[in-house]
């Protein structure tokens, strides 16, 4: 079993299917001790009506930014759908491994208003 965390695992999701949840915030993360005693930098996601946070990967990072823009400050309200998938790329090596995965819908008025804002114009 996995010990007591203050992060979101793969393991709190398994046989739940898809979780929709609320980002509260964007957080960045120094000299955090890691599982494997390092001490380490990242960023995290809080979530409505959790107290966990999620330590924010890179391909879940890629999924909110196409979802959402790059400008973190827009994501927080947004709704996601988290979620365990077997078969991820273990990042220190080795054998495949089950990963959280984020699902977000893109947010068309939000993106078509990021637009405008880089643009200047209506598009």
């Amino acid at each position: 079993m996995k010990t007591a965390s203050k992060y979101l695992a793969s393991e709190d999701f398994m046989g739940l299917g898809e979780v929709q949840l609320e980002i509260s915030g964007v957080y960045e993360e120094t000299d955090e001790v890691m599982q494997d005693g390092k001490k380490k930098n990242f960023f995290s996601l809080a979530f409505a009506k959790t107290p966990k946070r999620m330590v924010l990967n890179a391909t879940n990072r890629r999924c909110l930014a196409a979802a959402f823009g790059a400008d973190t400050t827009k994501w927080v309200s947004q709704k996601v759908k988290l979620f365990a998938q077997d078969g991820i790329r273990n990042p220190a090596g080795g054998e495949k491994v089950w990963g959280l995965r984020i699902k977000a819908t893109p947010n068309p008025e939000l993106l078509k208003s990021l637009r405008n804002e880089m643009t200047g114009g209506d598009s």
